[in-house]
């Protein structure tokens, strides 16, 4: 299908809901990369998920992880969705020591925060949520919704499926 196609796959231009969360640990392998690199084709987003299927980056992690499934954190932005910013893809953790990670493994604690919360309809996953995300930049440039750049994150449930698959993101406010 093509992205027209998708007209209406996200539930709403509107977040599902708003919820407050608590700061909680990621854990897993990252990359630095801007919204321009994605679109035009040379970004890592992409490569970051295959590695992070293709090494097992959840067994390495399961005696660690907190909650089943997995996450891509957006942080460490520059100038909003207009520069740099890191995405992570790994899962949550316990609170523990870097240290106890392979090299390769970075930690981020996503901060405290109040989030408006995406819902993806059911689909090739990789076609949904890039539709959801051109929605939420649309939404983010309305009046009264103003994004903190904080820490960004979807979450990919444990048996989500990438044919058939549905996330949650979920947008730090202000």
């Amino acid at each position: 299908m093509k992205q027209d196609e998708y007209i209406g796959k996200i539930q709403s231009d509107e977040p599902s809901r708003v919820e407050e969360l608590p700061s909680f640990t990621l854990a897993g392998i990252s990359a630095v990369t801007t919204n321009a690199a994605e679109l035009n084709g040379s970004g890592k987003i992409g490569r970051l998920f295959a590695q992070f299927h293709s090494d097992n980056i959840v067994d390495q992690l399961r005696k660690y992880q907190q909650l089943p499934g997995h996450y891509s954190c957006y942080y460490n932005y520059e100038e909003g969705d207009a520069g740099q910013y890191e995405i992570m893809v790994g899962v949550r953790v316990k609170e523990i020591p870097q240290n106890q990670f392979p090299e390769y493994i970075k930690t981020f604690i996503v901060p405290a925060a109040k989030y408006a919360v995406f819902v993806t309809e059911r689909g090739p996953i990789i076609e949904v949520v890039q539709l959801a995300w051109s929605h939420i930049w649309k939404w983010s440039q309305q009046p009264g919704n103003e994004r903190a750049f904080s820490g960004d994150f979807e979450y990919y449930d444990q048996h989500i499926d990438p044919n058939d698959g549905q996330a949650e993101i979920y947008i730090a406010l202000r």
